[in-house]
C-alpha cells in the first residue's frame, strides 16, 4: 500500500490527551495509528450522513453543468450518493447551494 505523509499540528492539550489514552489503553500501538483509525471513523460517519451526502451530489451535478459531457462515473456516483439521499436534505442542500455560488459570484 502506498501512503501519503500528512502533517498535522494539534494543540499541546489534545496532544498530551491521545499520548494519554495511548499509554493508559495500549489499544493503538503509536499516535499514527489512533489517528488514521480516527480518520476512518469520521469518514464513516459523514459518508452516511444524508444532508453531506445531498450536498455532495449538488456539487456532483453543478460540475457537471459546466462540464456537460456525462461520464459513466459520474452517473453512477451520483446513484451511490443518491441512496442515502433524503428529498428534503437534498432541496435544503440545492437551495444553500445556489444561495452561496450567486454570493460568490454576484455578492448578493
Amino acid at each position: 500500500m502506498d501512503y501519503a505523509h500528512v502533517s498535522v499540528k494539534f494543540p499541546q492539550e489534545l496532544d498530551r490527551e491521545i499520548e494519554r489514552f495511548l499509554d493508559e489503553t495500549g489499544f493503538y500501538t503509536n499516535k499514527s495509528e489512533f489517528i488514521k483509525e480516527a480518520c476512518r471513523s469520521h469518514l464513516r460517519d459523514v459518508n452516511s450522513d444524508g444532508v453531506i451526502s445531498a450536498r455532495r451530489a449538488e456539487q456532483l451535478l453543478a460540475n457537471a453543468e459546466q462540464n456537460p459531457e456525462e461520464s459513466a462515473a459520474l452517473k453512477a456516483r451520483l446513484e451511490e450518493l443518491g441512496e442515502d439521499i433524503d428529498p428534503d436534505d437534498l432541496a435544503d442542500a440545492v437551495t444553500e447551494s445556489r444561495e452561496e455560488t450567486a454570493e460568490s459570484i454576484y455578492g448578493q
